[in-house]
């Protein structure tokens, strides 16, 4: 009887030190069974092509098994503060390294600087570049983005075709941007304007900011108002589909969308939709890919946590346009971001 209740108080020992071992942890064991926990802070998930980049790292995941990799997703939801305690919440789970997709070029880097110094974690900046004052702001370990300048030579490229079209010397287009977004905004007008200036000279180019809430209800009471001061409009692009599809809601409220040519810029199911339809309005979508992004930013963070050193950027395959012409052949009904 003594050798039983002996053996009964080993056997309640040993589970009171695996007990506390586990609260020690944070409730888990700590064993490789758990998985590398990795953090990705999005952007916005608003926006479907946000659910493309979380995809892409997912992809990662899962064809390097080995990695062990888990995720944690977190909403930024466009909002400096909600990026910022997002950030927090991360490295307060434990997560070893975070792609960031940011909301803003600067306003996060004393957050990263922290958290990296402070815990160690790794960072990989997607999408967006940020802007840091000093050599020693710079924590985190590469930067993966579409050229945005690219992006808006894509855009002008399709615009100029449609324009051949119309015997002008003197055709209007108008190019919506984000001020918020700063440079890259700026980028994607400069490409355009570059690529259409070259053909047609004599072209105007008319600026509008959406300053409101950049989104398509904002975009669209930006265009009800260019639209009355504008009695013609040859084509319409903009900073991202959302500002694009506000642009053609108002001008089909106001009966003129059969005037006006629209170029898309991103990836959006609407405007898949409205081409792949032969919606004349509508010529072209310049694909910047989410999918590459979110899967090349993973790979990107995991050699950053093996110790190798990366380039300070990635380049990303150039953006495609889908038009009327090469719909059928995109595939596009099948990427699940959409």
């Amino acid at each position: 009887m003594k050798k039983v209740m002996r053996n009964i108080i080993i056997l309640l020992a040993l589970f009171g030190m695996a007990a506390g071992s586990a609260f020690a942890n944070g409730g888990k064991d700590g064993g490789a069974d758990d998985g590398v926990l990795i953090g990705g802070s999005i952007f916005t998930l608003q926006y479907n092509w946000f659910l493309g980049a979380q995809i892409g790292m997912e992809n990662w995941a899962k064809e390097n098994p080995d990695a062990n990799v888990k995720f944690q997703f977190e909403d930024a939801m466009q909002d400096v503060q909600t990026n910022i305690q997002v950030l927090e919440n991360l490295a307060t789970a434990g997560c070893k390294g975070i792609v960031v997709f940011p909301v803003s070029s600067t306003a996060l880097i004393p957050t990263l600087v922290n958290l990296h110094n402070e815990r160690g974690i790794k960072f990989v900046i997607g999408d967006y570049a940020q802007q840091p004052s000093s050599k020693e702001d710079i924590v985190w370990d590469t930067f993966v983005g579409h050229d945005m300048l690219a992006l808006g030579q894509v855009a002008g490229e399709v615009a100029v075709k449609y324009l051949d079209t119309l015997g002008k010397e003197d055709p209007t287009c108008l190019w919506i941007t984000v001020p918020t977004s700063g440079e890259v905004s700026a980028k994607r007008l400069e490409g355009f304007r570059q690529v259409v200036l070259a053909k047609y000279p004599k072209a105007r180019i008319i600026e509008e900011g959406d300053t409101g809430g950049a989104d398509r209800n904002s975009a669209q009471a930006l265009m009800e108002n260019i639209l009355q001061r504008e009695s013609v409009i040859d084509v319409v692009a903009g900073h991202n589909d959302a500002e694009v599809l506000g642009a053609y809601n108002a001008a089909t409220g106001a009966g003129r969308a059969d005037q006006i040519k629209f170029i898309g810029l991103a990836g959006d199911k609407e405007v898949l939709s409205y081409i792949d339809e032969g919606n004349p309005s509508w010529i072209g979508e310049v694909l910047q890919d989410p999918v590459v992004l979110g899967y090349t930013a993973m790979d990107a963070l995991w050699r950053a946590m093996q110790g190798e050193d990366l380039p300070d950027s990635y380049a990303l395959p150039k953006p495609e346009a889908i038009t009327p012409d090469n719909i059928a052949e995109s595939g596009w009904k099948d990427w699940d971001w959409l």
